[in-house]
């Protein structure tokens, strides 16, 4: 062989092992996007829609994720791996918790409020089947770094829109709660919502921070958390705190090295501390009241945070670089003896408060709890134990069970429930329990599904980490931990309508239900994925077109194009014809047109649609008025007050 053909054979084989190496990243590359870079997206995107509360955001994530579905499936592409037994059997549970939710369509009092709550099941359970079909070898540890990434950007924008305002469109007020405006709500807007996504995000920073593979992934993930941790502190909410606190426990329950998990947690509490002290010592600014004074705190807060964060960060790398040279203590506990610890410990703990008088301290507590007045703005919250009315809500919510004990009222009608039989003056859609409304919607049968879908990570989770490896383990902990603050906000307030909450759930469930050691599942399981992905997209994209054809219909009455508004607002009434928001609708604009008569007709239409609705009979009260129809006024009046007897309307 000459000198040519030799170096022409090094070049050619160089050649080679690049084309080699690159179609091996590409490879790595495909299922790092799906298993780390679509949660981190979904939960970005979602948590700066507004929380994904809006039915449009819902239900455009809901098709997008179950076409994903269906074309991955019918490509053969998805699933990556055979789905494991853990993740048919909880798959199969939101599935009847789905079907479920269509049953009682057919025995609620407003139909269009039952398809609209199937809508929004439909499109989680689209984010569920889409996770579940995208976990692979790594997939666990991807997962939950991905959700960690997703609410660090999430609440670190929330954090700057309380520090820099003036970068930030102005927050828009809840009408009837403006005195709730100083707590942080941005972008989730809502407060204990955004102390909810803290809480669930917390751990997941905490051991990406303690376990990245790379000492830049670490520095990232741990100096967040302080910035994390703040913008929870301006949420004031004492929700948040309580969810937090479970998931911190439940984290060093479950984790192999807890530890070695000690001192990047002591790091990042201290940064915290060190915000939140500063925090305290700038009411203006941690009031949210504006001003000159409140916009100097916040770029003195803003300087001090960044400063906080790096140094946490690089603290971080060096409590990584001693552990991973053997530096410090390494000492390591058995599962055994810290079960053994932590029961002695909560033997202990139980034993001096009752000395210290904590059952009296519970009673008080609950009694406080039971007041509906909402404790003062501020850190002052914190001292307060007052539910804001949240016993009334729960027990509104038990007296509707009650009437209906195996299959409940209807998904979706708990507020028309509590406007007729509610024991305060105050609006309210949920019964700010998933638990408690489930039961009061959907009965029995429901409350047995959404508790059983609630539990299935932890069951699983549990089990796995039996068999698991230690890193694997570590992840799992994280993930359980975030799981765990999602269950207990979901017990005491809205969680599973704030959407981006339940996605954050079910992507931390999907990692741990991860996927079977056995190769690829054949062509049954995508087939039957296909066909679960078009119901789900027929489910979301009803209401979903209704609910777009009366926004546009009231976008054109504010352009002043009455014609286009009546089309739009008759589209929305072909779509749902049983829906009574199409038909008050259509009302409104016949009367701007001062087709009375029409208008009077739609409206009575509205009433058959949804007759426990108080807002139709009200209108049609007041076209009747218009219409010179007394009697027909008074009595269309009389109806609307019934239905909401404590409102400030009728009082």
């Amino acid at each position: 062989m000459n000198l040519n053909e030799h170096h022409g054979g090094t070049i050619a084989a160089g050649v080679g092992h690049r084309r080699t190496g690159a179609l091996a990243h590409v490879a790595t590359l495909g299922p790092w996007l799906a298993q780390a870079g679509l949660p981190f997206l979904l939960i970005a995107y979602l948590g700066l829609r507004g929380g994904g509360y809006d039915a449009i955001v819902r239900g455009e994530i809901g098709i997008a994720a179950w076409w994903i579905v269906i074309v991955g499936a019918a490509a053969g592409i998805l699933p990556i791996g055979r789905i494991s037994r853990a993740g048919l059997v909880t798959l199969g549970i939101f599935a009847a918790f789905a079907a479920w939710t269509a049953l009682g369509i057919g025995w609620s009092e407003s139909a269009e409020r039952s398809v609209a709550e199937l809508g929004r099941v439909a499109a989680l359970l689209a984010v569920f089947a889409l996770a579940l079909t995208m976990q692979g070898a790594d997939g666990l540890r991807r997962m939950v770094g991905g959700v960690a990434a997703g609410i660090g950007l999430v609440a670190g924008v929330a954090l700057l829109s309380r520090l820099q305002p003036g970068w930030f469109p102005a927050p828009d007020t809840v009408p009837g709660i403006e005195a709730t405006r100083t707590r942080l709500n941005y972008p989730l807007d809502y407060w204990n919502g955004l102390g909810a996504f803290v809480a669930i995000g917390t751990p997941l920073l905490l051991v990406a921070g303690a376990s990245a593979r790379t000492l830049v992934a670490r520095a990232v993930f741990s100096a967040a958390i302080p910035a994390v941790v703040l913008a929870g502190f301006f949420t004031v909410s004492r929700g948040g705190g309580l969810e937090l606190a479970v998931a911190l426990v439940v984290l060093f329950a479950f984790h192999p090295r807890r530890l070695a998990l000690v001192m990047p947690a002591l790091v990042a509490g201290i940064g915290s501390a060190i915000l939140i002290a500063a925090a305290t010592q700038r009411p203006e600014l941690s009031d949210g009241l504006g001003g000159a004074t409140a916009a100097s705190q916040g770029d003195e807060m803003l300087a001090m945070a960044i400063v906080v964060c790096l140094g946490v960060g690089l603290l971080s790398v060096a409590v990584g670089l001693a552990q991973r040279h053997g530096l410090g203590p390494s000492i390591r506990v058995s599962r055994k003896g810290a079960f053994a610890a932590t029961a002695a410990t909560l033997v202990v703990g139980a034993v001096v408060a009752i000395a210290a008088g904590a059952p009296q301290s519970v009673s008080e507590s609950w009694d406080n709890f039971k007041d509906p007045v909402s404790p003062a703005s501020g850190a002052g919250r914190f001292d307060s134990a007052s539910g804001s009315g949240r016993y009334q809500f729960w027990e509104t919510a038990v007296d509707a069970a009650k009437t209906e004990p195996l299959v409940g009222i209807g998904p979706g009608t708990y507020e028309y429930y509590w406007a007729r039989e509610g024991s305060l003056p105050t609006f309210i859609r949920d019964a700010h329990s998933l638990y408690l409304e489930t039961a009061a919607e959907l009965g029995i049968v429901g409350l047995v599904i959404i508790l059983a879908l609630v539990a299935a990570p932890f069951a699983a989770g549990i089990r796995r980490s039996l068999t698991a490896s230690e890193e694997d383990r570590v992840w799992l902990a994280a993930a359980l931990a975030g799981c765990a603050a999602f269950a207990v906000a979901a017990a005491v307030d809205w969680a599973w309508e704030l959407t981006v909450l339940p996605v954050a759930f079910l992507l931390l469930t999907a990692a741990i239900l991860g996927r079977s050691g056995e190769p690829h599942g054949g062509i049954g399981p995508r087939l039957g994925l296909v066909g679960l992905s078009i119901a789900g997209v027929i489910a979301i994209a009803i209401p979903m077109a209704s609910a777009s054809a009366v926004r546009d219909s009231q976008a054109e009455v504010r352009a002043q194009d009455l014609g286009g508004a009546l089309d739009e607002a008759q589209a929305a009434a072909t779509i749902q014809p049983y829906a009574s928001t199409a038909s008050l609708q259509e009302a409104l604009v016949l009367e701007l047109q001062g087709d009375l008569e029409g208008a009077a007709a739609a409206a009575a239409a509205a009433t058959e649609d949804e007759s426990t609705n108080w807002r139709t009979w009200l209108v049609l009260s007041r076209l009747e008025a218009k219409l010179g129809n007394a009697e027909a006024s008074v009595d269309a009046y009389r109806k609307a007050r019934s239905l909401n007897p404590r409102s400030v309307l009728f009082q």
